[in-house]
């Protein structure tokens, strides 16, 4: 078996994965749809579309009790640890030089653990394995979202027989319809 064969099948894995982490017909709702910037160096560059899903870990906490005595403003615990995956499908407008095309339709999976901190900037931070088909790059990156609008992935992929830089920028679609003003 070739090394991009190997490469796509776990590309392949990792997206069957975020899929399965997200599609328990539990609480696992889209977060939101997101448009997303990718680039693997010398394999990606490209934009995706799709929805991102959340499913929070671990028992809901209390409310608290109604009447307490010193009134004032009442703090509600939260969950704080999430299962997060996305799926999309954009265009690559880089694929590998061996793949003898210009472009070539781009699926990006990742599926992944955050922590939601509690604040609007980082409002989540964490780890997903992500990968793209059929470029053939899987592998972990750190990921930091602010406000529910924008995240930062940065990490290493592994493809074609190597390991590759890669950054990618997702962006809510709520957020770009109120910049945009539609």
């Amino acid at each position: 078996m070739s090394r991009a064969t190997r490469a796509t099948r776990r590309a392949a894995i990792v997206a069957v994965a975020a899929f399965g982490l997200t599609a328990t017909p539990t609480d696992a709702v889209a977060q939101s749809w997101r448009s997303q910037g990718a680039w693997v160096s010398g394999h990606v560059a490209g934009g995706a579309f799709g929805p991102e899903f959340r499913r929070a870990l671990g028992d809901e906490p209390p409310l608290p009790l109604p009447g307490m005595p010193g009134s004032g403003p009442v703090e509600v615990a939260s969950r704080v640890w999430h299962l997060t995956g996305m799926l999309a499908v954009g265009v690559n407008g880089a694929p590998p030089a061996e793949s003898g095309r210009g472009v070539e339709p781009l699926l990006y999976a990742h599926g992944g653990l955050l922590y939601r901190t509690g604040k609007s900037i980082p409002g989540y931070v964490g780890v997903v394995a992500a990968g793209y088909v059929p470029a053939g790059a899987v592998g972990p990156a750190a990921y930091l979202e602010a406000a529910d609008v924008a995240a930062l992935q940065l990490g290493a992929m592994h493809g074609h027989g190597a390991w590759h830089g890669h950054a990618a920028l997702s962006l809510s679609m709520r957020f770009l319809r109120d910049v945009l003003g539609g």
